[in-house]
């Protein structure tokens, strides 16, 4: 049985009857070198973060962001470089991440629908320069 949830005439979800509720995307690695910058990341804390990470423990960092905080994760890994002053060199990938969201009607709450989206996501390797 397929359940067709009401759309707009362009064709999304109609916010008013239905809930979109994200599912959490999977995330590369959980190693302790590697950040995810949301919308709502505390850029400062986390440019002590990778400082420390860099200074103390490892010899590489992984800056992740995706959707609307690909730039947020661009200008944090670039901060990060210029504090290290040329001691710190970066490569950016590119991606695009498959999203999955569950649309619930707000109308009969055992109606539900999953939709698929692509969204854009950078991947920032930072690590130390030879000398």
């Amino acid at each position: 049985m397929s359940i067709r949830m009401s759309t707009t005439p362009s064709k999304r979800f109609d916010e008013k009857t239905n809930d979109m509720r994200r599912r959490p995307t999977v995330k590369p690695s959980g190693d302790p070198n590697h950040i995810y910058i949301t919308r709502k990341t505390n850029v400062e804390s986390q440019t002590k973060t990778a400082e420390e990470l860099l200074n103390n423990a490892f010899d590489e960092v992984f800056i992740h962001g995706m959707g609307a905080s690909v730039n947020k994760a661009l200008v944090f890994a670039m901060e990060v470089e210029r504090k290290f002053g040329g001691s710190v060199k970066s490569d950016i990938q590119t991606s695009t991440v498959q999203c999955t969201d569950d649309i619930v009607s707000l109308l009969d709450l055992d109606q539900s629908e999953t939709r698929h989206r692509s969204v854009s996501a950078v991947h920032v390797h930072l690590y130390r320069a030879s000398s």
